[in-house]
């Protein structure tokens, strides 16, 4: 677990003093002793050498926020986990494709529970694939020319969705991926604002991490129809993503300058650099986050894995079809982080970024500019890892169950050793696969 803090109490009390044979009692009042308020530069370096060890496992918003029997039962089943085995972080849910999803009053009560077991609190935004804002800022939504019949994703959860106040709907033909999810567009300075103000509603309950997903442009579906109200089409897509990660970077720490900031990223982009057609580029994650994790799940490297040889570390070329791929999900694993961490460090040997973080001190009243040079690619990996059973593989004789995820986790920490998350969308974890704390 995480290291937790000092609580100083000022008490009176009596000692004896034995003098002639006789106990006189003496009463001493202690001085308070002042807790001297931390700098802005400690609570940094802090936040930086806590979020560096995080093994962590992820909880939906249902399970986070209903009240109800069984939400409770698999709710304290990951706080226990998180409790007595090397788990000592937990992803929730706060905003999903469908949009915003939690009861702040619930949401604080399970934070302060975390942080007393000291376990540490990321939130997982969803950010440019986002259904809840379509009749009140359709201004920010992908459209397209002429309708086309797609299911829509979160036709459950209509809940989530603003209203007007006078109950109108937008008359817009709105674009949609293969999954019938709503696309808001990534160059639009409304949409920015709106997640950085969702942003910090979340750091005020009390989260010590951010971490965004989909932040990119889309990759499924006719993207060649949608048409962008913002993005004008000619910018190419990792400038728009670039100037997002650094507004999100300056604005989010300006308001808490020790958030930690972290980001999602499909497994392939470990091995591709460059803007593979959302606009991420490794390159500019590098100096606006501190943490990347790549989804190297096993399963979900279709197109199998090809990769030369790395001499600097001695290992060999490897040439996997799919099959392969998951039959050795630590190779994969590792493989791939192996790359992207090949990457950062010749990024970082070669650059230098200087972040300024703004705040203002408790204790003095006064505003602190912090500006910190480090490297452009402090930027570390923490990958996502899967923990979700797959019957083909047990029935192929490929690693499965508490085999697959000890591989994965063991390949992830001889390679970057900043961590990992696992990930099982049940809310259910394959417990004997991981260290007793």
């Amino acid at each position: 677990m995480l290291g937790g803090g000092m609580i100083l109490f000022n008490r009176m009390h009596q000692t004896r003093e034995f003098l002639a044979g006789s106990i006189v009692p003496t009463e001493i009042s202690a001085t308070p002793t002042p807790i001297p308020e931390k700098t802005i530069e400690e609570r940094i370096k802090e936040a930086r050498e806590k979020s560096s060890h995080i093994k962590g496992i992820y909880m939906t918003a249902e399970v986070a926020n209903d009240g109800g029997a069984g939400a409770t039962r698999l709710r304290n089943q990951i706080i226990g986990i998180a409790d007595t085995t090397e788990v000592n972080g937990i992803v929730i849910d706060v905003k999903e494709v469908c949009g915003p999803e939690y009861n702040k009053d619930r949401m604080k009560k399970l934070i302060d529970e975390l942080h007393v077991k000291n376990i540490w609190a990321i939130a997982r935004i969803v950010v440019f694939k986002d259904a809840s804002q379509i009749n009140v800022h359709p201004e920010w939504y992908l459209k397209r020319a002429v309708p086309k019949s797609v299911s829509d994703q979160c036709a459950n959860k209509l809940h989530l969705r603003v209203k007007n106040s006078d109950g109108s709907k937008p008359d817009a033909i709105f674009w949609r991926d293969n999954k019938g999810g709503y696309w808001l567009d990534p160059a639009s300075g409304g949409v920015h604002d709106y997640i950085a103000d969702f942003s910090k509603k979340i750091i005020d309950l009390g989260f010590d991490e951010i971490q965004f997903d989909y932040i990119r442009f889309p990759s499924d579906g006719d993207v060649a129809k949608a048409q962008f109200p913002a993005w004008n089409g000619k910018t190419p897509k990792f400038m728009v993503m670039k100037d997002f990660f650094e507004f999100l970077d300056t604005t989010l720490r300006k308001y808490k300058p020790d958030i930690m900031l972290s980001l999602d990223m499909f497994g392939y982009a470990a091995i591709q650099q460059g803007d593979v057609g959302i606009g991420q580029r490794l390159e500019d994650i590098g100096s606006s986050f501190d943490y990347v994790s790549f989804m190297v799940y096993p399963s979900h490297y279709y197109s199998g894995l090809s990769l030369p040889a790395d001499m600097a570390h001695n290992l060999p070329a490897i040439n996997y079809n799919k099959s392969a791929v998951r039959v050795h999900p630590d190779v994969t694993v590792g493989r791939s982080l192996r790359v992207a961490q090949n990457f950062l460090d010749n990024l970082a040997a070669s650059s230098t970024a200087v972040h300024t973080r703004e705040g203002t001190t408790s204790a003095t009243s006064t505003s602190m500019v912090v500006t910190d040079e480090i490297p452009q690619a402090y930027l570390r990996l923490r990958p996502w890892l899967e923990d979700f059973f797959h019957e083909a593989d047990k029935l192929a004789g490929r690693p499965y169950g508490v085999e697959k995820v000890r591989l994965q986790i063991d390949a992830a920490e001889k390679t970057g050793g900043h961590g990992w998350i696992l990930w099982n969308a049940a809310n259910v974890y394959t417990e004997k696969a991981l260290k007793s704390e």
